[in-house]
């Protein structure tokens, strides 16, 4: 008597006798098994998925990572000044456009070109990158359910299965985190190509020509990889599309993926590169050996495993743990229970669940931290394009059952409940203070790095009070941290500078040099930590007209680190103000090297040479000065004095009265000048 159908099998019909189901060929399972509606079930998905996201699009930037990839990333502030076009050289050159160690030049393109339409840095610039990443998302979810079309799931496993990749929490830290438009970028052209595979594979069924769709797959590959080193694991996510529709494994389905496995070398290697280059690959905090590695790979991947069904913790910081807990060490023998459990469902043919957990495995495999880089073991993120192959098991169940009558009720309320936890987490991603006090919830005082991070914040905000506290907690934790020491330090000569603190600038300026003089004696701060703290004391004792003291730190901080713009810059001033003029303009010189769009110090490097009649040279550093800030109304009077000296009276008089429309008076000075005297 023939058994009835089990449900973990692929895209055949409802109830085929198991001697038919094995003598089919491979192809006979592209045959359509779903309406042609799923459209709009899609169109209801995206719906669903945009309003639960729709508070990420007035969340701002956050201090992690942010910063070097959109604000401070030098690629990005050029925009303005030097154009779009002339910047994407530098953007996809593999030293230039590596950013902490990572190689992905088309999402900073896209920052790049959002840049340029708000018209530079600021909440227009922060709003339209939300949207994007939204709207990327969205497309990323219509192209996952296009796949499930094509695997053959029913229409309301596409709509499930849609669903769980939009709304699950564990996509948040993708989404609302700007920094990941990395994320959302490569996955839409990941999932794309893998759509098109599909259209490929059925096109050989048919008999048509199919090259115009292999070659769209391979420039959607290369799109991928330009967005994130993840995309290098697409030939394999097209093997176990391979396995769902029962092609043998073989040298023929190897060799007909050669541009994609030389894509996924080419890219690989370069992030290796660069990911060494910035000293990612080291492991000199964790010190593991190999075994650790190994257990720490087994237990991420048995916990992103939990994560599926229950979503918790969910942090944007997931620190090595030190020593290692012992169920990081029992993990393995989980993960071989679970590689067993999977060779007997590949044995017993439930192709739904081979597949989808090799689709996760070869998606999370090099995420696992098996090779040490970056301060954490897991992260949200790394989920991101891995958990289809879960949700493509759920889909294909809840579409069987759901057939079935499967309970309503229980199927909204569980889909209400990660809505809820997705519209509570985008909240984590609003500022940089919301992040890191998220954080500490879980991580309490083990560990220094969200109280510096969010002192970090309140620095930058003015909050100075709360600064002070975080930072003083941090340096309490991790009295051995000279960073801790050097940020404290910071924030004292901050306050000294803001004039917001009268009769106490002296005695902040101390506190600052002090915690600078702390961070230097401790041991273990490498070279160019220890140029940047000699620098900041450099500039402290400056402030107190302490200026041989202050040279001395300058100095020393610029030989251990000669690319210190900051050291050139103090230095300049120190030379400057006690007469070593011709100091003073080689370190601006110096400093216009590493910044050649700071307004400011070409106008003062002008001005020098415009005292020392140097007419010519002084003219055409106030003149790119003011290209940079058309406002500088001290500019154009230095300009008229360089002209007047050079006997262009009637340019200076032009330049005198654009001075003065900005608000800049001639002086006696100028007066003089004007009479020959």
């Amino acid at each position: 008597m023939a058994k009835k159908p089990k449900p973990g099998k692929g895209p055949q019909r409802p109830q085929p006798r198991p001697q038919e189901q094995k003598a089919r060929p491979a192809s006979s399972t592209t045959e359509k098994t779903t309406a042609s509606g799923w459209i709009n079930f899609a169109l209801a998905v995206l719906a669903i998925t945009a309003i639960c996201y729709m508070p990420s699009i007035s969340n701002g930037l956050v201090n992690w990572d942010d910063d070097p990839n959109i604000t401070e990333n030098p690629n990005l502030q050029r925009i303005n000044e030097d154009g779009l076009f002339r910047a994407i050289p530098d953007i996809f050159d593999i030293d230039k456009g590596a950013v902490i160690g990572n190689y992905n030049p088309l999402p900073i393109l896209t920052f790049a070109i959002e840049k340029k339409l708000a018209g530079g840095f600021g909440d227009k610039h922060t709003k339209l990158i939300h949207i994007t990443n939204l709207l990327l998302h969205l497309l990323t979810v219509f192209f996952v359910m296009k796949l499930l079309a094509g695997m053959g799931v029913g229409n309301w496993g596409i709509f499930a299965g849609g669903l769980l990749f939009g709304i699950h929490p564990m996509r948040v830290e993708s989404v609302a985190w700007a920094t990941e438009r990395k994320d959302v970028l490569f996955a839409v052209f990941f999932f794309a190509a893998l759509a098109y595979y599909i259209k490929w594979l059925k096109q050989a069924e048919r008999g048509e020509n199919r090259t115009g769709t292999y070659v769209l797959m391979i420039f959607l590959a290369l799109l991928s990889c330009f967005s994130k080193v993840q995309a290098v694991t697409l030939p394999l996510s097209m093997l176990a599309i391979d396995y769902w529709y029962r092609r043998p494994l073989s040298f023929k389905l190897i060799l007909e993926k050669t541009p994609f496995w030389a894509l996924s070398l080419a890219f690989g290697l370069i992030n290796l590169y660069t990911l060494k280059q910035q000293g990612s690959t080291d492991d000199e905090i964790t010190n593991f050996n190999l075994l650790d590695r190994l257990c720490i790979g087994a237990y991420s991947f048995c916990v992103y495993l939990y994560k599926v069904v229950v979503p918790y913790p969910m942090s944007p910081l997931y620190p090595y743990p030190k020593p290692l807990p012992p169920e990081v060490y029992a993990a393995p023998v989980l993960f071989v229970a679970i590689c067993a459990a999977v060779w007997w469902l590949w044995k017993s043919d439930k192709r739904i669940w081979v597949f989808g957990v090799l689709f996760f495995f070869f998606n999370v495999m090099f995420l696992l931290q098996v090779l040490g880089a970056g301060q954490g073991f897991k992260a949200d993120r790394f989920t991101y394009v891995p958990y289809f192959g879960f949700f493509a098991i759920a889909a294909w169940y809840f579409d069987r059952y759901y057939q079935k009558g499967l309970s309503r009720g229980l199927a909204i309320g569980f889909f209400a409940a990660f809505a809820l936890l997705t519209y509570k987490q985008i909240g984590v991603w609003k500022n940089g203070e919301t992040l890191w006090t998220h954080v500490i919830k879980f991580e309490g005082v083990s560990n220094s790095l969200p109280y510096w991070n969010r002192g970090q914040f309140y620095r930058s905000q003015g909050n100075y009070d709360k600064a002070l506290q975080d930072y003083s907690q941090a340096v309490k934790i991790n009295p051995q941290n000279p960073e801790l020491f050097n940020s404290r330090g910071k924030t004292y000569f901050d306050m000294a500078m803001s004039g917001k603190f009268p009769n106490q600038e002296r005695d902040l300026v101390q506190k600052a040099i002090k915690d600078y003089t702390d961070a230097v004696n401790i041991p273990t701060i490498k070279p160019k930590s220890k140029a940047e703290v000699l620098i900041n004391r450099g500039a402290a004792n400056g402030s107190q007209q302490n200026f041989q003291q202050s040279i001395q730190d300058l100095t020393e901080g610029i030989k251990l680190d000669p690319g210190n713009e900051n050291g050139y810059f103090n230095r300049s001033i120190a030379y400057y103000t006690m007469g070593r003029i011709d100091d003073a303009l080689a370190d601006y010189n110096e400093y216009l090297k590493y910044q050649p769009n700071n307004a400011n110090v070409w106008y003062e490097s002008g001005m020098i040479l415009r005292s020392k009649k140097q007419n010519p040279e002084a003219i055409e550093r106030l003149t790119r000065a003011i290209q940079l800030d058309p406002g500088m109304g001290v500019a154009y009077l230095e300009r008229a004095r360089a002209h007047y000296q050079s006997g262009n009276k009637a340019v200076a008089q032009q330049d005198y009265q654009r001075a003065a429309q900005l608000g800049i008076q001639m002086t006696e000075f100028d007066r003089k000048l004007m009479s020959g005297q």
